[in-house]
This record gives C-alpha cells, sequence and structure tokens, in this order.
C-alpha cells in the first residue's frame, strides 16, 4: 500500500498555491478522510437502480466523527433510473 493522504494538509498546500476548488474522487478510504478532517463542502453522489448483496463497507470509511455534518441537496437529476445529487454543506 502507498502512502496516505492527509487530506486537511493536501487542502492547506494546495489552497497555499492558488487552487482553491478542488475536486476529488475515491473509495470510502479517501472520502471518509475528507469527512473526518472537516474539509468536504460539497458531495455529488450517483445512485444506481440495482442492488446487490456483500460485505462492502460504507460509502465513507475510516475514523467516526462526534458531530456529523449536515447537507443540503441542492440538484438531482434522473436518467434511466440513475440518480445524479449534488449536495452542499449547510
Amino acid at each position: 500500500e502507498g502512502a496516505a493522504v492527509e487530506p486537511a494538509r493536501a487542502v492547506r498546500a494546495l489552497a497555499d498555491l492558488g487552487h482553491t476548488r478542488l475536486l476529488t474522487e475515491g473509495g470510502p478510504r479517501l472520502l471518509g478522510g475528507m469527512v473526518a478532517a472537516d474539509v468536504l463542502d460539497e458531495l455529488c453522489l450517483t445512485v444506481a437502480p440495482m442492488l446487490t448483496a456483500g460485505d462492502a463497507q460504507r460509502i465513507a470509511g475510516g475514523p467516526s466523527v462526534t458531530l456529523p455534518n449536515r447537507f443540503t441537496l441542492t440538484s438531482m437529476l434522473e436518467e434511466d433510473g440513475f440518480l445524479f445529487t449534488r449536495y452542499r454543506r449547510t
């Protein structure tokens, strides 16, 4: 496994270089780290009209947070049963 990313440190370093809008794509570990570091302002989430079973973890895996962040749905599009949602931090 490679080195872990420290989300808060990465966001600060990129902001110091003038990058204030960031797009991250990754799995549950990266998303969980972003949530735990309190650096997530927006979430784009796609819901597929399919079900499966297994041992998959939550959408965000990692350290627990004391107080969950609240997000507000700002847009939702539907195509062929897929939902494309966008949430912004409240």
